[in-house]
């Protein structure tokens, strides 16, 4: 349809309950869901009040603030298809580096545990840390990388939601915290993660992505998400098996000129007039009875 010339005109009370469903910040959940057992069993023996506990529950809603991944496209020009015009495409999709904001416990246990973290990283060489030969030399990375990072965002509704699972995260920059006399504040610190990729959705999202995975007839299938419109979880099976139609039957018919080896009935092909029809003599060049 052709555009208008001329804005809309719209009333407030046309576009206020528009304006009055919108998505506030202060909603969230961080998740830390999948820890290397190397990572967690040096953390533990360094730090024993880093329980798994306070891993992945207290440390979770010790999180005060988080960003809402992005990604950018790095592109390549191609010059040339069309005069005068340069066309970009897409080659590389490239995520950047998201940041937390955690508060500090009382136990520090939440600044000794990312400063472990990166310690573990760089903990390959065979020199201890009080020799002066000491060197730094980095693990391979599934000893380090937290495989499922989890971030969801919510509203106080709890029925809307969106959800980012990181996958492969580690801490490669944490933020200086500063300290002074001044003024009496909740300790805090900042943590910079990178990771390999992020999925929109949970990872149970892509588990069905081949055909083979598909509802297969006589199972039962459920929707296990009862958020959205906030209805309950709808059965959508069982799922018949597919009918196939029956074909009705037909009346068999018999051709006594081909029985004995096409002698029957003292007959030849093309000599009768249909099933039942009597034996006709024709003549073989013509096929005129005779």
């Amino acid at each position: 349809m052709p555009r208008r010339n001329y804005p809309r005109r719209r009333s407030t009370e046309d576009i206020r309950s528009l304006f009055t469903n919108v998505a506030t910040t202060n909603h969230f959940e961080f998740q830390l869901l999948a820890f290397p057992n190397s990572l967690i069993d040096f953390v533990q023996r360094k730090e024993p009040l880093l329980s798994t506990y306070f891993l992945t529950r207290e440390l979770n809603l010790l999180c005060k603030g988080a960003e809402l991944p992005g990604a950018t496209f790095a592109t390549a020009q191609i010059k040339g298809n069309y005069m005068g015009i340069v066309q970009k495409y897409a080659h590389t999709r490239i995520f950047t580096d998201t940041t937390f904001t955690f508060i500090v416990d009382k136990g520090y246990k939440v600044m000794k545990f990312f400063q472990l973290w990166q310690e573990f990283i760089a903990s390959g060489g065979e020199v201890s840390q009080d020799k002066k030969a000491f060197y730094n030399r980095m693990l391979y990375p599934d000893t380090y990388k937290c495989s499922q990072m989890g971030l969801t965002k919510f509203d106080k509704d709890h029925f809307q939601q969106v959800e980012y699972t990181f996958i492969n995260a580690f801490p490669v920059n944490i933020v200086p915290s500063a300290v002074d006399y001044a003024n009496n504040r909740v300790l805090e610190i900042s943590v910079t993660f990178a990771y390999d990729r992020y999925v929109l959705g949970s990872i149970r999202s892509l588990e069905r992505t081949s055909k083979s995975d598909q509802p297969k007839p006589g199972n039962r299938e459920y929707s296990s998400n009862p958020r959205g419109n906030g209805e309950t979880p709808e059965v959508t099976g069982p799922i018949p098996p597919r009918s196939i139609p029956v074909e009705p039957s037909q009346e068999e018919w018999t051709y006594p000129q081909f029985e004995n080896g096409g002698n029957g009935t003292n007959s030849n092909y093309g000599n009768t007039y249909g099933p039942g029809s009597d034996f006709v003599p024709r003549d073989s060049a013509t096929g005129v009875p005779i």
